[in-house]
């Protein structure tokens, strides 16, 4: 069957008169192209792309999370861990930690109203007190791990993903702990398939 228009001076389609203007097949082809191609990337090559941006992130003053002792500020601490690391995964977005009484997710991380490309990293204190720093290192990875993947393919957002960007950081095996803790401290069990074997 061909397309020929039998008619020359029937009015043609709105298909074919877009196709006949110039830069309509280049703009449909380039519009097509941006949307596609990053869907197609596997969450293995964006997981290895956030490792190297981490990796050559500018060497910072090593920085460790402050020690819970009894006069220090959890928050505080929290806080330096998240920003040390934010440069450790190559996030250049401001995370603020806020300690809170209850959240629905226990922990979560969100963009802050008014504040451009800033995040809101809430954390239920509850939940916090049973938790060893390596745990609490693990979680804020995770978290981080969304606000990169929000910033980088926010179309890909993925728990496996988030796992594997905070896998750069911590354990497979600390990331396992602190699901288990999740699923004990809300009373649901969830299933450790969004942990990716490596």
């Amino acid at each position: 069957m061909t397309l020929k228009n039998s008619d020359p001076a029937a009015p043609l389609s709105l298909t074919r008169r877009l196709f006949r203007r110039p830069g309509f097949r280049l703009a449909l082809f380039v519009g097509l192209s941006l949307a596609l191609i990053p869907t197609l990337l596997s969450r293995k090559v964006l997981a290895k792309r956030a490792h190297e941006l981490a990796s050559n992130a500018p060497p910072k003053r090593a920085a460790r999370p402050t020690p819970k002792t009894e006069g220090s500020e959890p928050q505080s601490s929290i806080q330096a861990l998240v920003d040390a690391l934010r440069a450790r995964l190559g996030i250049p977005n401001v995370v603020v930690v806020s300690l809170v009484r209850s959240e629905r997710l226990v922990v979560s991380v969100e963009r802050m109203r008014g504040q451009a490309g800033a995040f809101s990293l809430s954390i239920e204190e509850g939940f916090l007190e049973g938790l060893s720093e390596v745990e609490i290192a693990a979680i804020v990875a995770h978290e981080l791990g969304h606000v990169w993947i929000f910033t980088h393919h926010p179309f890909l957002h993925t728990e496996e993903l988030a796992n594997d960007i905070a896998m750069q950081a911590v354990s497979r095996e600390t990331l396992e702990e602190v699901y288990a803790k999740v699923w004990k401290y809300t009373g649901e069990k969830g299933t450790l398939a969004y942990l990716s074997t490596k």
